[in-house]
């Protein structure tokens, strides 16, 4: 009986590892990099590979990932939905590629600047490459992302080495998929739920009640005179000055660390948690949340010059700040859970901001922030808030 020999479905290693190899979707850039390497590795002239694919995210489209032969550097780039609409990227080879308009692109780079006929294109010529070509990435439920290779090895990319490289990308896509809805899902979850909630539910913590108790200082905050702004203005209007007023406001918690939870009409909440470890932590999360406030007030400021300019009025706000442990985790049904905070400080911190309008106040905080830090706080005494149960002691900022 003869001997059995092994034989294999992918004829060459390099396809095999591109079509079959584990990808960790935690540190996706280590795939990108070993494909690179390994393809460099198999005798292919690789001096510069990139990838490019769609997002899902309110503010950017599409990323990109380069890898450079000899740089330890992997470079991540995210274009804007407005960069994918301007004419610097209907001059690119990328944008071919997604149309469909072409199956691939290749360009020798060995001949005057003249022929080349794509702003990048230059570019690499003017960086020492000699060849260039970029294929279609063909992805699930029929989108497009794109694959380009250059080379420094004078005359460029032979033809084997070409319909290689094809092999390569094709076996690919199956990688990329998962780095692709990986990072779609991530950057989702972050958008519409924050860093911290949106990692915690991608790592499970989806269960309603499924949570625990944190200590944090918990901020909330609302636009004034929100209700005769909406009927003044058109809905169009009133919802790009909400968008204006929340990167004001929310943007500073951003800015400072802290983790914006939901966004209820017009109002902001938002906690900055205290890190484990006594008064230290506590004092940490309160210069933050404070420095926030200060933050806001000088987009304020500056937002409404630019109104002013145009003949409108000024907008107002009130922000109100507490501290305390609460519960951090799903609340709701049972078909639909939000992460949220929830708790008497949390309830408190509400109080707190409404009662800036009654005080004539931007910001209150409560006394139990006041005390952490070391600074000239207004003492404007106590206050019986709606539902807190008893007086609190507020200050203003100085």
């Amino acid at each position: 009986m003869p001997n059995a020999s092994k034989t294999s479905l992918w004829p060459d290693p390099l396809v095999e590892w591109a079509a079959t190899s584990l990808v960790n979707v935690e540190d996706p850039t280590r795939w990108f990099t070993e494909l690179a390497e390994k393809i460099f590795a198999a005798g292919l002239p690789l001096a510069r590979f990139r990838i490019h694919y769609d997002i899902l995210h309110p503010q950017y489209a599409g990323m990109s990932t380069r890898w450079r032969r000899g740089d330890p550097r992997v470079e991540i780039t995210r274009a804007t939905h407005e960069f994918l609409e301007g004419d610097c990227y209907a001059a690119s080879p990328v944008y071919l590629l997604d149309e469909g308009t072409v199956p691939e692109i290749r360009r020798s780079l060995e001949v005057a600047d003249r022929e080349l006929d794509f702003p990048v294109v230059k570019e690499l010529k003017a960086e020492g490459l000699t060849d260039y070509l970029a294929l279609p990435l063909r992805l699930a439920n029929g989108r497009t992302g794109a694959a380009s290779f250059a080379t420094d090895r004078a005359g460029g990319f032979t033809t084997d080495e070409i319909e290689r490289l094809r092999q390569v990308t094709r076996a690919a896509a199956r990688g990329f998929e998962i780095v692709i809805r990986h990072e779609t899902s991530r950057s989702l979850a972050r958008a519409y739920l924050g860093h911290r909630t949106g990692d915690r539910v991608l790592a499970g913590a989806v269960r309603r009640g499924d949570g625990e108790t944190i200590d944090a200082v918990i901020w909330f905050s609302d636009l004034r005179r929100s209700t005769a702004l909406s009927a003044e203005m058109s809905a169009g209007d009133f919802l790009a000055l909400l968008n204006q007023y929340f990167d004001c406001l929310a943007g500073a918690v951003q800015e400072q660390g802290g983790e914006i939870l939901r966004f209820i009409g017009d109002a902001v909440l938002a906690i900055f948690p205290a890190d484990p470890g006594g008064d230290s932590g506590w004092a940490e999360a309160c210069a933050r949340a404070v420095r926030a406030t200060r933050l806001a007030e000088a987009n304020v400021e500056r937002l409404n010059g630019e109104r002013a300019s145009n003949g409108r009025d000024p907008i107002a706000y009130g922000i109100g700040l507490h501290l305390g442990s609460v519960h951090y985790g799903n609340i709701g049904t049972a078909e639909r859970v939000e992460f949220t905070v929830v708790g008497a400080a949390a309830n408190a911190a509400a109080k707190i901001a409404n009662q800036c309008k009654l005080a004539g106040e931007k910001v209150l905080i409560s006394e139990q922030i006041a005390r952490r830090l070391e600074e000239p706080w207004r003492d404007l005494g106590e206050f019986d808030l709606p539902g807190v149960g008893r007086p609190m002691r507020l200050f203003g900022l100085s």
